[in-house]
């Protein structure tokens, strides 16, 4: 966004022209789009088929998914577009709507993943006090909260964002913030990056770091915990430790480009700071595209519901299959079937029948009540 969270388009009207960009960014970009858009909508779908998935912290997970994959539908293209097209070709409602949805999904994502963390810290540091306030409605109203915040919270774009020309090759147009002032600039600048990074990332660090400490206190007075807790306890540790680094190097690169241009907004944007901020900003999308792997699908629950969806797939087209090669029986006056009857489906954590069983909903046959992470209410 122009002067605040992805600035593409003023940082390529003030660069040299760079051919290479316009062939290798697209694809990249295309990539990221791809891998994101499955794997988040992957992750709401099983929340919303899956009864049993639909606990607090999956819904947080949930509408983690939906701002992620909304940042990716509203961020990949047009700045995939901005790198092939020599101006601004979309109208001024479209500049200043996408680049208003830019800055509400990319906040509403860091307010999410801020109390994701306070929601883990609540279950596995206070378990039996945040049940009171650890409910499911009380989840969806935050979310709503996020998303209230987040519209509010990104009105300046909607006020400054004008469709400016600028003498490049000849007079290009450019959707581009038009700031009151360069103090009000340098103002909105600090905001951005204190509410899209760097107060989430205080919140996450803290939370994890009370969550690790608690997970290694039980880890040492447990005496009677069988020894694969100890590697459950381990691999949840690794995770969060995981996503805290995973957030703070993605996005890391992309807000320290914008601090420095805007001290140095004076100074012409070299080609090798150019090249950085397409870097920075390949970064900043990937996140999006990560998180679904990171948040979900390294969860056994998770897992376990993906892989009935294909059972159920490969048992419909059997059953089709069967169906098909079906013969009657003329002398008789009866028909063979040659399908089984009943066709069941056995994995590790779940048992389906074809003739019984609850639609929607994934048995846990072991559960284990120290992976805090994955086994909710």
């Amino acid at each position: 966004m122009n002067g605040t969270l992805n600035e593409t388009t003023s940082w390529a009207g003030r660069s040299v022209h760079l051919p290479i960009v316009a062939y290798l960014a697209p694809p990249l970009y295309g990539i990221i789009f791809l891998v994101g858009f499955v794997g988040n909508s992957l992750v709401i779908y099983v929340v919303a088929r899956f009864a049993e998935m639909r606990n607090v912290t999956n819904y947080f997970i949930m509408n983690l998914a939906v701002t992620d994959l909304a940042f990716l539908v509203f961020c990949v293209p047009f700045t995939a577009a901005s790198y092939i097209l020599p101006s601004w070709v979309f109208g001024l409602s479209m500049c200043k709507f996408v680049h208003y949805m830019m800055q509400v999904t990319a906040q509403a994502t860091c307010l999410t993943l801020a109390i994701m963390s306070i929601d883990r810290y609540c279950a596995i540091v206070h378990p039996i006090g945040s049940l009171g306030f650890r409910k499911r409605r009380i989840a969806i109203v935050l979310n709503i909260c996020t998303w209230i915040a987040s519209f509010l919270l990104a009105l300046p774009v909607v006020l400054y964002y004008e469709l400016v020309p600028i003498p490049w090759f000849g007079i290009r147009t450019f959707c581009r913030p038009v700031w009151p002032s360069p103090s009000f600039e340098q103002g909105y600048m600090i905001y951005t990056v204190l509410i899209t990074y760097f107060i989430p990332l205080v919140v996450c660090a803290v939370m994890c770091g009370f969550i690790l400490k608690r997970l290694w206190n039980r880890f040492k007075t447990s005496e009677t915990r069988p020894r694969n807790h100890a590697l459950q306890t381990r691999r949840i540790s690794f995770m969060v430790i995981g996503v805290v680094v995973l957030f703070t190097l993605c996005w890391l690169p992309n807000h320290a480009l914008n601090l420095w241009r805007m001290v140095n907004i004076k100074n012409k944007v070299t080609t090798t700071v150019y090249y950085l901020k397409v870097i920075a900003l390949f970064l900043s999308y990937a996140n999006s595209a990560i998180n679904p792997f990171v948040y979900t699908f390294v969860g056994e629950n998770f897992r376990n519901c993906l892989r009935q969806m294909c059972h159920r797939r490969k048992d419909s087209a059997l059953a089709q299959k069967a169906k098909v090669t079906s013969k009657p029986s003329y002398n008789t006056g009866t028909t063979t079937v040659t399908a089984p009857t009943k066709i069941s489906v056995r994995g590790p954590s779940s048992a389906l029948s074809a003739g019984g069983g609850t639609r929607g909903s994934v048995k846990q046959m072991s559960p284990n009540k120290w992976d805090v992470l994955e086994v909710e209410e």
